[in-house]
């Protein structure tokens, strides 16, 4: 995706968040013939996230806490921040020394999303149904520069890209559309199913389509 593209539909979503959230106030709009008893601020109010972890020759641990509001009708906005640590083995291979060269990093970001629930059209559980889409902006530092073939770069990765020692930060523009389930445990506590495509893949991306999300909602 174009950088023109990118920074148009990152702007619009902003911009659309924004306008959103200006709207809350304690009597909402809402598609729904039912009555709805006023909210305050604070009930509209959902903190959640989730945790990954993974071992084994692909170390990862992922910490992802959220917040988001109700706005207009069953939308809400939220921001997620993220964390990420990974460690591949062996994923590099150094042609100088004839070995093999593990890869650690940190990977530090977040994201700006719209979600709507489908609970205004629907009073059993198809309510439940919701559909997303989200920015997302990661970056972390790769302890190889992308050069090119020997005698320029002498370390090579599984995709047969060539490398020189040296740093260089790494920058991820995601963009992700999708829809998910949320499954209530209690009046306030959800579990969050999310199946998400990336529109902006690229080689330095670190999901793969489609991407799965599970995670623990709480209204205050």
């Amino acid at each position: 995706m174009k950088k023109t593209t990118l920074k148009l539909f990152l702007t619009s979503l902003i911009c659309l968040s924004f306008a959103a959230a200006s709207l809350a106030q304690d009597t909402l709009p809402s598609l729904s013939s039912n009555p709805r008893r006023p909210d305050s601020f604070w009930h509209r109010v959902r903190l959640g996230g989730n945790l990954g972890f993974q071992f084994g020759s692909v170390t990862g641990i992922t910490i992802s806490p959220e917040v988001s509001i109700r706005t207009v009708d069953q939308l809400y906005v939220g921001f997620r921040f993220l964390y990420q640590y990974y460690r591949y083995k062996n994923y590099f291979w150094d042609y100088q020394n004839q070995t093999y060269i593990d890869f650690q990093s940190s990977v530090y970001g977040g994201g700006i999303y719209l979600r709507y629930y489908l609970a205004s059209l629907f009073d059993n559980f198809l309510g439940n149904v919701y559909a997303h889409v989200e920015y997302e902006y990661l970056t972390y530092t790769r302890p190889f520069v992308q050069s090119g073939p020997p005698p320029d770069g002498y370390i090579q990765d599984p995709y047969n890209y060539w490398y020189r020692p040296g740093n260089e930060v790494i920058e991820i523009n995601s963009i992700f559309v999708g829809g998910g389930y949320r499954q209530p445990i209690t009046n306030r506590v959800s579990i969050d199913l999310l199946i998400l495509f990336n529109l902006n893949d690229s080689y330095n991306s670190p999901y793969s389509n489609p991407i799965f999300r599970l995670g623990v909602g709480v209204g205050l």
